[in-house]
């Protein structure tokens, strides 16, 4: 009986529970100002057990009702302030088994597409993602 519950107990623990390290790395450039002075930009952090209603929403939408936008999805949202030349090292707990880690830089003038990442994590069984922070795009530099 007891070699079964150990067993039992094994499974729980190893079945999806673990961390990702995220680390955020920031340009001294970043979210300039009018007069090209650096402002600090607040970053969102999703693990989202679907990515489509994220990538379909626009930059507005997902600022101003993203709670409502993705209810569904979101199986753990925070938010931080990254300040320029800087970085922001996270260590996110995982045991909800998130299908994909998503980012969302809220700067004053986002450009194009580039103020959002979306990261597989299920298949490939991430564990550290690291994404830099430009003046107005974010990119996602390595993922093991």
């Amino acid at each position: 009986m007891l070699l079964v519950f150990f067993f039992t107990g094994v499974l729980v623990l190893g079945c999806g529970n673990y961390q990702i390290h995220l680390i955020l790395e920031s340009s001294k450039f970043l979210n300039l100002d009018d007069s090209g002075a650096p402002l600090p930009v607040v970053v969102r952090i999703y693990q989202l057990s679907s990515k489509n209603r994220f990538e379909s929403a626009d930059f507005t939408t997902l600022w101003k009702n993203d709670r409502e936008v993705l209810e569904n999805d979101t199986l753990d949202r925070q938010e931080i302030t990254l300040n320029p030349d800087s970085s922001v090292v996270l260590n996110l707990d995982s045991k909800k088994n998130p299908a994909y880690l998503a980012v969302m830089a809220l700067f004053r003038k986002p450009q194009g597409d580039t103020w959002r990442q979306v990261i597989p994590l299920q298949a490939s069984k991430v564990r550290s993602v690291r994404i830099t922070v430009h003046e107005r795009s974010t990119k996602t530099v390595t993922v093991e």
